[in-house]
């Protein structure tokens, strides 16, 4: 299963796919998730999958990190959850990863599409 934090509002904030294990979000060049707002500090928060488990940690950010309107120093996120990062808010959502469809059988040289009858 893949997960997103989705934007509640329109506005600068990306969406934040969870594709690694760990994701360092804030203001700073060599974070994962750079979010150039004055209210988002230099390395603000990191988000940990980790056995289909979702961590979120403040990294002692001074605007904080809310998990539905509650401030937390670390919480685990379920899909569904509200989370604010500064002034940012987000919503957490899995998505399903859907196996692959298999090719549609070809017919093999000689033999026609199934349900045609060939013509004289």
């Amino acid at each position: 299963m893949s997960y997103q934090l989705v934007p509640v509002q329109q506005g600068p904030q990306p969406v934040i796919s969870l594709q690694r294990p760990v994701l360092l979000i804030g203001r700073h060049s060599e974070c994962d998730v750079r979010i150039n707002l004055p209210k988002i500090s230099r390395r603000h928060c990191c988000l940990v999958m980790a056995y289909d488990r979702i961590l979120i940690r403040d990294l002692g950010s001074h605007n904080g990190v809310r998990v539905n309107g509650r401030p937390v120093e670390e919480s685990r996120l379920r899909p569904g959850d509200e989370v604010a990062i500064g002034p940012l808010i987000y919503r957490l959502i899995a998505e399903a990863t859907a196996p692959p469809v298999p090719a549609r059988a070809r017919p093999r040289p000689g033999e026609g599409e199934p349900g045609l009858v060939p013509i004289d």
